[in-house]
């Protein structure tokens, strides 16, 4: 027995050893500690949603937590551009410096409250029009857009599309179309590529245009040579009119696959077991869906994945805005998603993606391109950082840790 506790105390000697000697050759960065300074608010559209709820943890339990000389202000759920306004201009009017933006109604709108106000505007995580962008990228308050773009968003419904079509589960899909037909660019341009792909696999054309279909704001069903039985069927399910038509539409016909391009909220309770497909984020519903056998194909975000938007944003509120502009505009960043087909994929993505001790996007990572720890930051460092989003890029960068102890 004897023997066995001086062993034990040998072991334990040693491993706080290591761990002092891990420790002094990794000095961490310097924490802030007084109390918060920076206010930045946080406009989203609807706070009870997976991806959101994702985001709001990433935000207020890791960055706020690590930089402690920020606060996170939230709106409430946000449904119309006047709401987004008025958040905006109530904010102001208690002290916030920027606003990161998980949606944007009037671009053009909120950037000119903001500049009113001497407050920065950043889409953190979207993809706006290309005539959206350009008319306020000279705007010294606008900061820019982080997200997929058009290609990547049009590439994720055409990817999930491939995916089923080459699954052989049938030939009649409904589609989830969101906010398609209402000005949401990510759901037209995923939209516009699931019909596109359909096109292509099963070789078929469609008796009006993609774009059309795309953008339709009632469901439509077309049967096309036998081949193909689509139904488009836009709105955001998440609100109870959109989600009541949605439920009618889908109870009118009968099919092998939903696709959709938003969370599909309560119509997961109406598809049963039918097979899904979702373009959405890497969070815990998903996970279950994934694991009772509803959920065959997710592409989407990961809740850490902000982490360069933020940095940017904390770079403009200390005072470095002009340092991390593009040739004096308003940056577009491009972060892809991640794809999970089967629930050890997805498992395994969404550990790296939520992890505290192992995260996508690490307090140690973020100091690098913030410019009061780091003097030499650059944009384009940042940029860099936020582009190496993949699930590959995101594993070597967490290899080259030290295990967290």
């Amino acid at each position: 027995m004897i023997k066995k506790a001086i062993a034990l105390i040998l072991a334990l000697a040693l491993c706080l050893a290591v761990a002092a000697c891990g420790s002094a050759s990794q000095p961490a960065a310097p924490r802030y500690t007084s109390e918060p300074v920076h206010k930045i608010g946080v406009i989203v559209y609807n706070t009870g949603d997976e991806e959101v709820i994702g985001f709001r943890e990433y935000l207020q339990g890791y960055i706020e937590s690590n930089f402690q000389m920020v606060q996170f202000v939230y709106s409430g759920s946000i449904t119309t551009p006047e709401e987004e306004l008025d958040f905006i201009q109530k904010a102001c009017d208690e002290g916030v410096e920027g606003f990161m933006s998980f949606l944007s109604q009037d671009l053009a709108a909120e950037v000119a409250l903001c500049e009113q106000n001497k407050a920065y505007y950043l889409l953190a995580s979207g993809t706006v029009s290309d005539e959206a962008f350009d008319a306020v990228a000279d705007n010294p308050w606008f900061l820019g857009v982080f997200g997929p773009g058009k290609a990547f968003e049009f590439q994720a419904g055409a990817d999930m599309a491939r995916f089923f079509a080459e699954q052989d589960i049938g030939n009649r899909y409904f589609i989830l179309s969101g906010g398609a037909p209402m000005g949401n660019e990510m759901h037209y341009q995923r939209t516009l590529g699931i019909l596109n792909a359909f096109a292509l696999a099963y070789g078929i054309s469609y008796s009006v245009s993609r774009e059309e279909l795309a953008r339709t704001d009632q469901p439509v069903t077309l049967t096309l040579d036998d081949k193909l039985t689509v139904t488009i069927c836009p709105g955001y399910v998440s609100r109870a009119a959109f989600l009541e038509t949605a439920k009618r539409s889908y109870a009118d016909g009968s099919y092998d696959a939903v696709l959709s391009v938003l969370p599909p909220a309560e119509m997961i309770g109406v598809i049963g077991k039918t097979p899904l497909g979702v373009v959405d984020a890497f969070h815990t519903r998903n996970l279950q869906l994934f694991n009772d056998g509803t959920l065959r194909y997710c592409i989407g975000k990961y809740s850490s994945m902000v982490g360069p938007a933020f940095a940017l944003m904390l770079n403009a509120v200390t005072g470095y805005a002009d340092d991390f502009r593009l040739n004096g505009k308003a940056v577009r960043v491009t972060q892809g998603f991640w794809v999970a087909e089967s629930a050890e994929d997805y498992a395994a993505k969404y550990t790296l993606s939520s992890s505290a001790s192992k995260n996508a996007y690490s307090f140690e990572d973020l100091v690098k391109v913030i410019r009061i720890y780091n003097p030499d930051a650059t944009l384009i460092e940042l940029m860099g950082l936020a582009e190496a989003c993949s699930y590959f890029a995101v594993e070597a960068r967490r290899s080259m840790l030290p295990a967290a102890g």
